[in-house]
C-alpha cells in the first residue's frame, strides 16, 4: 500500500511513497480531480494549476469534505505517514464474479432481430380495446 507524508496543507507528489499513486497524481493536468482514500477516508482531490511562469505544480489539494479532514489530520499528525490508495482500486473489489458474456457479431444481430420482431408483432391495448401495431397505423382512405 502506498503512503503519503503529512507535511503541508496539500499533498505533493514527492511526498507520496508508492509508484502507482504518485504516477497517477503526476499524470493529472491542472484542475483535474481524483478520488483517493487517505487514512481510510475517501475523498476528492484536485490537481493544482500550473505556476504563473508555466511550470507544472505537482501538488493535489483536498476539496469538499476531504478539505476539513485533511486540515484536521495536518494539525494533529503533521510529519506522520498515512496510507493512501486510489479509490478505483477499492472499487475493483466489487467487480462481478463472472465477466459479461462476449457475444459474436452474429449473436448480437440475431438478438437485435428478435427484439425488433417482438416489437413488430406486439399487441397494444387501451380502454379494454386491443390492437396490433399494423392495425394502429392502418389508415382508411377518407
Amino acid at each position: 500500500m502506498a503512503q503519503a507524508a503529512v507535511r503541508d496543507v496539500v499533498i505533493w507528489a514527492k511526498h507520496i511513497h508508492g509508484p502507482e499513486v504518485r504516477q497517477r497524481v503526476a499524470a493529472l493536468r491542472g484542475g483535474q480531480t481524483l478520488d483517493l482514500i487517505v487514512d481510510g477516508v475517501r475523498g476528492t482531490w484536485r490537481k493544482m494549476e500550473d505556476g504563473r511562469d508555466g511550470r507544472p505544480t505537482s501538488g493535489i489539494r483536498p476539496i469538499g469534505r476531504m478539505q476539513e479532514f485533511w486540515r484536521e489530520l495536518y494539525a494533529s499528525r503533521r510529519g506522520d505517514v498515512v496510507p493512501i490508495a486510489l479509490a478505483e482500486d477499492e472499487d475493483r473489489k466489487f467487480l462481478p464474479l463472472s465477466p459479461p458474456l462476449a457475444l459474436t457479431e452474429e449473436e448480437r444481430l440475431a438478438a437485435l432481430e428478435r427484439l425488433l420482431h417482438s416489437a413488430r408483432t406486439s399487441t397494444f391495448s387501451s380502454g379494454g380495446r386491443t390492437w396490433s401495431r399494423e392495425d394502429a397505423y392502418d389508415r382508411a382512405d377518407d
